[in-house]
């Protein structure tokens, strides 16, 4: 099973991972996306031992993994360190994921089947059960779980393996400038509407509508990256988590 069809419970929990470079690649992928490990610091293999309780070995194989997704860095000898952020990558994630998730959307809207339809329709359900969260813990995780599969299920029936696999790595990349802009933003006034967006989206694919269900994500997708440049910028203007 790859991450972009992980099944997700009701609490926002994949499947239990079988190796223990699995489950140490995933608490420390959490960890980077969720900003436990601040963009730019060292990732010193001792201190991770420690933490995660693990050998050196699962933790060099998951942190290889991580230098793939370009979640951590290394150059030489020099060690280990959380991948930054940049403001200028933030615009550049958005349009990769748009090129990449609006050719998938087409597609899935083309050829997708009622079960596919019944997967939309349960992870839309799923994510809103649960409100948007203001602040990191396991209300918030949960909520980046169920986010995070509706998204990928829209692009369920898309039939290309690597267009869910971008998604699925871009995703998360977003993910991190978005929680910078929500940290940010945590005094100002709650002016975006992201429940509606995401039943714009879920209303257009459900009614097999590619030239408005593309609007919508496009819109969506923009609006989050716009914010996410402004945070890191230092010219915070909106609220809220996407």
């Amino acid at each position: 099973m790859t991450r972009a069809n992980a099944v997700v419970s009701e609490t926002g929990a994949q499947a239990e991972p079988r190796t223990l470079a699995e489950s140490v690649y995933r608490r420390l992928r959490a960890d980077i996306v969720w900003g436990r490990h601040a963009p730019g610091a060292p990732l010193r293999s001792a201190e991770l031992q420690a933490m995660y309780e693990v050998g050196i070995s699962p933790l060099r194989e998951a942190l290889a993994r991580l230098i793939s997704e370009r979640l951590v860095e290394t150059v030489g000898q020099r060690g280990f360190w959380v991948a930054p952020l940049r403001a200028e990558d933030v615009l550049d994630t958005m349009e990769t994921r748009l090129v990449i998730e609006t050719a998938a959307l087409r597609t899935a809207i083309d050829k997708g089947d009622v079960a596919w339809e019944a997967s939309i329709v349960a992870a839309y359900h799923s994510l809103s059960r649960f409100e948007i969260p203001r602040a990191p813990g396991p209300q918030a995780d949960a909520w980046a779980a169920h986010h995070k599969s509706f998204h990928l299920a829209l692009l369920g029936a898309c039939r290309s393996t690597w267009q869910l696999h971008f998604a699925d790595l871009l995703f998360d990349q977003a993910e991190r400038y978005r929680l910078v802009r929500a940290r940010k933003n945590t005094t100002k006034a709650l002016t975006r509407k992201i429940e509606a967006e995401h039943r714009d989206i879920f209303d257009a694919v459900i009614a097999r509508n590619k030239r408005a269900a593309v609007e919508a994500l496009d819109a969506h997708y923009r609006a989050t990256a716009a914010d996410a440049a402004a945070a890191l910028a230092g010219e915070v203007t909106r609220g809220e988590q996407s």
